[in-house]
């Protein structure tokens, strides 16, 4: 099988750390933190965006003395950090924690101040690299790491859009890049609402919508039927690795 050189070099960078902040907030008095504010967090977490925790910021409400409210936002921050480290999350041996009481410019909106600020450097490093491009075969496909649904359905989670967006840039810059799309999902189960190819079908119109040709792209659904893994999977690891979309390079025209 004659074997084609892609060359992507445009998604190969190196890796840069940039400086973002994420703010979690807390109910009136407490040091936990408010459930929604846990739900954002670990899906930050999740995400793999951050590099390195390297600061952490404290606040509280007026409704105290400054010493109160300064010893209940130093509570605060020990929380974070307890919590960042349970999640295994890099921390900086020389974090900065600064803990506020009155000493800030408060928002009239008392629960806006009942927060920590995190500060960390975040990195993307590219979902499709070139080692893994450069030298597939026509016919050969590559499984999209990270290109995952959302439980029972095909709607994308964030941790997708740079996948996405990384193999958009590769269709965009190669006009004469055709794929075919596979969908599976995992478990011992039938793919009776046919998941496998609605998910594929979505990476397809994600594509499509962002300016690719529908004439370059394919797409199938496999249910069950083509694990990685024998069924029924032995853990959550093995099920994450069958349930997938991988690309299959069907041509490369001029």
């Amino acid at each position: 099988m004659k074997r084609y050189t892609l060359i992507f070099s445009f998604l190969i960078p190196l890796v840069l750390c940039s400086q973002h902040e994420f703010v979690v907030f807390f109910p009136s008095d407490k040091s936990y933190m408010l459930h929604s504010s846990k739900l954002a967090l670990n899906k930050l977490i999740e995400s793999k965006q951050i590099n390195l925790v390297t600061g952490l910021k404290g606040y509280a409400d007026t409704n105290s003395t400054h010493i109160y409210n300064k010893d209940l936002a130093q509570n605060r921050i020990l929380d974070i950090k307890h919590y960042l480290f349970t999640q295994g999350v890099p921390i900086t041996k020389n974090i900065r924690c600064q803990s506020f009481g009155e000493d800030f410019q408060h928002e009239k909106n008392l629960a806006k101040n009942r927060k920590v600020i995190i500060q960390y450097e975040g990195f993307q490093a590219p979902s499709i690299t070139k080692k893994q491009i450069q030298n597939l075969e026509i016919g050969e496909s590559l499984v999209l790491k990270h290109l995952n649904f959302k439980p029972g359905s095909d709607e994308f989670r964030d941790i997708a859009y740079p996948v996405l967006k990384d193999l958009l840039a590769i269709m965009l810059d190669h006009k004469g890049l055709h794929i075919k799309i596979h969908g599976h999902i995992c478990c011992a189960i039938s793919d009776s609402q046919n998941l496998s190819a609605q998910r594929a079908l979505k990476v397809k119109n994600y594509l499509i919508q962002n300016g690719v040709s529908s004439n370059r792209l394919n797409h199938v659904g496999h249910g069950s039927s083509k694990p990685i893994h024998a069924l029924p999977e032995q853990n959550d690891a093995q099920m994450k690795e069958n349930r997938r979309v991988e690309i299959e390079i069907t041509s490369i025209k001029d």
